[in-house]
Protein backbone atom coordinates (compact mmCIF):
# COMPACT_ATOMS: atom_id res chain seq x y z
CA UNK A 1 0.00 0.00 0.00
CA UNK A 2 3.00 2.69 0.81
CA UNK A 3 4.24 1.83 -2.63
CA UNK A 4 1.12 2.56 -4.01
CA UNK A 5 1.10 6.04 -2.45
CA UNK A 6 4.76 6.82 -3.33
CA UNK A 7 4.26 5.88 -7.12
CA UNK A 8 0.75 8.17 -6.76
CA UNK A 9 3.02 11.07 -5.28
CA UNK A 10 5.73 11.03 -7.61
CA UNK A 11 3.10 10.19 -10.48
CA UNK A 12 1.23 13.40 -9.40
CA UNK A 13 4.59 15.79 -9.20
CA UNK A 14 5.00 14.74 -13.05
CA UNK A 15 1.86 15.20 -14.27
CA UNK A 16 1.49 18.65 -12.79
CA UNK A 17 4.42 19.56 -13.75
CA UNK A 18 3.83 18.24 -17.03
CA UNK A 19 0.76 19.92 -17.62
CA UNK A 20 2.29 23.23 -16.00
CA UNK A 21 -0.10 23.24 -12.95
CA UNK A 22 0.80 25.28 -9.37
CA UNK A 23 3.81 24.93 -8.08
CA UNK A 24 2.17 23.93 -4.77
CA UNK A 25 1.45 20.55 -6.44
CA UNK A 26 4.98 19.74 -5.19
CA UNK A 27 3.62 20.04 -1.66
CA UNK A 28 0.24 17.79 -2.16
CA UNK A 29 2.18 15.02 -4.15
CA UNK A 30 4.77 15.06 -0.98
CA UNK A 31 1.18 14.58 1.84
CA UNK A 32 0.55 11.60 -0.89
CA UNK A 33 4.43 10.58 -0.66
CA UNK A 34 4.39 11.23 3.71
CA UNK A 35 0.72 9.41 3.85
CA UNK A 36 3.03 5.99 2.47
CA UNK A 37 5.57 6.74 4.31
CA UNK A 38 3.21 6.69 7.62
CA UNK A 39 1.40 3.86 6.50
CA UNK A 40 5.08 1.57 5.81
CA UNK A 41 6.23 2.57 9.35
CA UNK A 42 3.17 2.65 11.33
CA UNK A 43 4.14 0.43 14.15
CA UNK A 44 7.08 2.51 14.55
CA UNK A 45 4.73 5.78 14.54
CA UNK A 46 2.32 3.61 17.17
CA UNK A 47 4.94 3.60 19.00
CA UNK A 48 6.30 7.43 19.48
CA UNK A 49 2.19 8.04 19.46
CA UNK A 50 2.06 6.68 22.43
CA UNK A 51 5.44 8.25 24.02
CA UNK A 52 5.07 11.41 22.89
CA UNK A 53 1.28 11.96 22.39
CA UNK A 54 -0.47 12.00 19.46
CA UNK A 55 0.24 16.28 18.88
CA UNK A 56 3.78 14.18 17.53
CA UNK A 57 1.95 13.10 14.50
CA UNK A 58 0.60 16.42 13.27
CA UNK A 59 4.75 17.67 13.25
CA UNK A 60 6.08 14.13 12.03
CA UNK A 61 3.72 14.86 9.22
CA UNK A 62 5.07 18.24 8.60
CA UNK A 63 8.32 17.24 8.66
CA UNK A 64 7.95 14.25 6.16
CA UNK A 65 6.23 16.93 3.83
CA UNK A 66 9.32 18.98 3.95
CA UNK A 67 11.43 16.12 3.31
CA UNK A 68 9.48 14.39 0.51
CA UNK A 69 9.48 18.07 -1.12
CA UNK A 70 12.98 17.42 -1.78
CA UNK A 71 12.15 14.29 -4.33
CA UNK A 72 8.83 15.91 -5.84
CA UNK A 73 10.13 18.96 -6.71
CA UNK A 74 13.12 18.22 -8.91
CA UNK A 75 10.25 15.79 -10.78
CA UNK A 76 8.21 18.89 -11.10
CA UNK A 77 10.89 21.15 -12.44
CA UNK A 78 11.92 18.29 -14.77
CA UNK A 79 8.79 17.94 -16.11
CA UNK A 80 7.96 22.05 -16.60
CA UNK A 81 11.32 21.49 -19.44
CA UNK A 82 9.50 19.27 -21.09
CA UNK A 83 6.38 21.01 -21.29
Amino acid sequence: MAIIFYLAGIVLAGFSGFAGLDWYFIFISSFLMAVGWFVLRAPQIQGIASRQGTASIPKLLVIQVVVMSFITAPIYLTATLFN
